[in-house]
């Protein structure tokens, strides 16, 4: 059987034939009553049958092109079976959903779900981001892209699941996590570690010359949703930037909006840090210095570090162990800020060299 092979299911009682080769340039047009139209075309189609009961099994290899609706599907072998209403791809296979395209070794596309799922050296590339004035972390205009082991996809609502040394980026922003679950629509991650792989977060800080510097947070959970832009952070939080550390066991890290300056979201220049909120045995710690308490406020415009609770204390080699009720120091000098109260003094533990 040459040239245009066209395959329909006729009535069972009038099918007879076993199996049935197509090649070449095959092609199969199949229509469900309330459905788009889904076309597929390959070099060569084989057909296998149920007595009486229909095909049982397409499969299509060499060039394999499939369009269903603004789904689209390339690879160089595919596999279908109409009880399963699966799609089965291999040989670098690739999907692409509008402007949005994965490529991975293996892929099923399920039909009466529309859920997909790929596996081995997955790669998404979500194209279709447009800028948005109001976000941080996911505001660029740039695609957003993902790699993982495996990942399964929904299409109502836009959610894909990765696993498997997950890393999610745009631009300098970066999420590494073994599960990072990403909503397209709503530009939200939900990033899952383990006691082996920690989440780990990039984000960007200015320094005092205006330069973008990255700030690594890890943790064992990260919820961030770009409209809200608040990175929530939980379980062993330690954020690390230039000539500091802090660690807590939450954090919550508040990001300047993009804005609507067009040539700013380009830049990259987004996921910017305004101010953090840390609680939970906070500790502070720069080179000479080390500040504890039960929670932290650090207010980036001003490089300020607040810290209340526990109650708070701060130590140098200088000037020893203080105590008090709220402790104010900043990064770049060795001013500190103390509070007491009657219930509470400053108490200073200077040592004295003998």
């Amino acid at each position: 059987m040459s040239g245009l092979c066209s395959i329909r299911r006729p009535p069972a009682e009038r099918l007879r034939i076993s199996s049935l080769h197509g090649a070449p340039h095959a092609k199969i047009v199949a229509q469900t009553p309330g459905e788009k139209e889904r076309v597929s075309t390959s070099e060569n189609v084989d057909a296998t049958f149920q007595p009486g009961k229909g095909i049982e099994s397409l499969v299509q290899q060499g060039n394999f092109e499939y369009t269903d609706g603004e789904q689209r599907a390339w690879s160089g072998k595919a596999t279908y079976v109409p009880d399963q209403r699966l799609l089965t791809l291999s040989q670098s296979p690739r999907v692409a959903v509008g402007a949005s395209v994965t490529t991975a070794k293996g892929m099923r596309l399920y039909r009466d779900t529309g859920e997909g799922v790929a596996e081995g050296d997955v790669k998404s590339t979500y194209n279709d981001m447009k800028p948005e004035p109001q976000g941080s972390l996911l505001a660029s205009g740039s695609p957003i892209h993902v790699t993982a082991q495996s990942m399964k996809a929904t299409r109502m609502p836009t959610i894909a699941v990765y696993s498997g040394n997950a890393r999610l980026w745009q631009d300098a922003k970066v999420v590494q996590a073994p599960v990072i679950r990403f909503d397209r629509d709503h530009r939200s991650v939900v990033a899952e570690g383990s006691k082996r792989q920690p989440v780990s977060t990039v984000l960007v800080q200015l320094d005092k010359a205006g330069r973008a510097v990255p700030v690594t947070v890890t943790s064992d959970r990260l919820t961030y949703t770009d409209s809200e832009r608040r990175a929530h952070f939980e379980g062993n939080v330690v954020a690390k930037g230039a000539g500091v550390a802090t660690s807590a066991a939450a954090m919550d890290v508040f990001l300047e909006p993009a804005g609507s300056d067009q040539r700013t979201i380009a830049q990259s220049n987004t996921g910017k840090i305004d101010h953090i909120i840390a609680s939970g045995s906070v500790v502070v710690s720069q080179p000479g210095r080390r500040a504890a308490g039960d929670r932290l406020v650090y207010t980036a415009s001003e490089d300020k570090f607040v810290m209340t609770g526990g109650p708070p204390s701060i130590f140098d080699a200088e000037h020893g162990k203080i105590t008090g009720v709220s402790l104010t120091f900043f990064r770049g000098d060795d001013r500190v800020v103390i509070e007491g109260s009657q219930a509470l003094p400053t108490v200073t533990q200077t040592r004295v060299a003998r």
